[in-house]
């Protein structure tokens, strides 16, 4: 059996989560009295869209490297309207972004997520440079959808890496093209971004990689070996990719287990990741995750998303409580599912919420209704695997939510059945 190791040491990392409450977000529903605009109001709402367009604007600060206001435009207030348009999803225009209702009331996969997916490319539009218009247009879409790229907000039906006929081609194109060249060098993206400031030179490439840009996308449309990608992934990357590790230790944006302190959580300090010749997905046992590498051969779509989603999924049963071992087994896959939803690395295969025939079920029908739990009480997924800790009861839901569980999955079928 082929083997490769890849020994991880997995240090705390401590979070320093700053908000930008010197930006204000409004949202307005000018269609409210339109299909999408209904859907929107009940779907997504003004709440989430605020929320979201703070945590946007977070991330694009730390992506592009602006930490200070010196470094980014001087931008106070940013206005999102909800519009009856068509011909677009969405466009940001003098710190506004207008998202088409149509859109929304059309949209026919996880809402959402491609909502939140769209709000990081127009948001990434009212805080990058555009080199004074003298950038071209793709590199400038290019550069927004490698933001939505890194927050992993990708849709399943973008570009796989290595595909498109110009560099500058735009959108998931030239996304690609922008994070290989990242992979080159960290942080280019954000330089590049800063370089643009002031106006735009195709040598800027030549400035940071070395190459020109023409001699870079040649080199990126070589590179054949995209299912092989993974172990330059290992490498170069595992320790950016601190999955589960990272969201049992830290309450983060999008909640946390809340196990700040070691005596919180399992006593690990080493987790050994393995490449292995085998059948299946993976599996995690004994503080140890084994990855097919016939699984990494034979995948089609994007690779890397789907690895990085799996290794969430794994890791979280490195850290998981799990009763004892009198937990039902579809609740810890469904634990680990649900780390993997939250951390946007959910795979457009999945069910849809409300789908699934019991709570039980397990993996991606038991994350989904552990979402719904989640919405009813913020944390309550943190606050049940700190119960599992020492046993399970179908009494935890009652003591948390005050309802059985069996009366919160028609509650959460009855929701999606409207």
């Amino acid at each position: 059996m082929f083997r490769q190791a890849v020994i991880l040491s997995l240090l705390v990392i401590l979070a320093n989560i700053q908000g930008n409450q010197a930006v204000d977000y409004t949202v307005t529903n000018t269609a409210g009295s339109t299909a999408g605009g209904a859907r929107f109001a009940a779907e997504i709402g003004e709440d989430y869209s605020k929320q979201m367009s703070s945590a946007a604007t977070d991330f694009i600060w730390r992506v592009l490297q602006q930490p200070n206001a010196e470094d980014r435009k001087a931008v106070d207030k940013v206005s999102l309207f909800i519009d009856d348009i068509d011909g677009v999803a969405a466009y940001a225009s003098n710190n506004e972004i207008h998202f088409s209702a149509n859109y929304i009331g059309n949209y026919s996969g996880d809402l959402k997520r491609e909502y939140t997916g769209v709000l990081y490319h127009e948001m990434t539009h009212i805080w990058q440079w555009y080199g004074n218009g003298q950038a071209q247009g793709g590199l400038t879409e290019g550069v927004a959808d490698f933001v939505r790229l890194k927050a992993n907000y990708a849709p399943s039906h973008w570009v796989q890496p290595g595909q498109g006929d110009r560099w500058d081609q735009g959108y998931d194109v030239t996304a690609r093209f922008l994070d290989y060249c990242n992979d080159l060098r960290n942080g280019f993206v954000a330089e590049l971004n800063k370089k643009m400031r002031d106006g735009y030179s195709d040598q800027y490439f030549v400035d940071l990689l070395g190459k020109t840009v023409d001699q870079l996308w040649s080199d990126y449309k070589a590179n054949k070996s995209w299912s092989l990608w993974v172990e330059h992934a290992l490498r170069q990357k595992l320790e950016k990719i601190t999955a589960s590790k990272r969201y049992l230790q830290l309450q983060i944006s999008f909640g946390g287990f809340q196990q700040p302190n070691a005596e919180d959580r399992k006593a690990v300090d080493k987790v050994s990741l393995f490449i292995d010749d085998m059948g299946g997905v993976a599996y995690a046992s004994n503080n140890e995750i084994h990855v097919s590498a016939n699984y990494i051969g034979n995948y089609s779509g994007d690779l890397k998303r789907e690895y990085t989603g799996v290794l969430y999924h794994e890791m979280t049963h490195i850290w998981q409580w799990n009763g004892n071992g009198q937990a039902p087994g579809g609740l810890i896959e469904g634990v680990a599912d649900f780390v993997r939803l939250k951390a946007n690395y959910a795979p457009s295969h999945w069910v849809q919420p409300g789908q699934g025939d019991r709570w039980d079920q397990g993996y991606d029908v038991t994350a989904r209704f552990l979402d719904y739990c989640n919405d009813l009480r913020n944390g309550f997924v943190a606050e049940l695997n700190k119960k599992m800790r020492d046993g399970y009861s179908d009494q935890y839901f009652v003591d948390l939510l005050g309802k059985t569980v069996d009366q919160l999955w028609s509650d959460y079928k009855a929701k999606y059945a409207q």
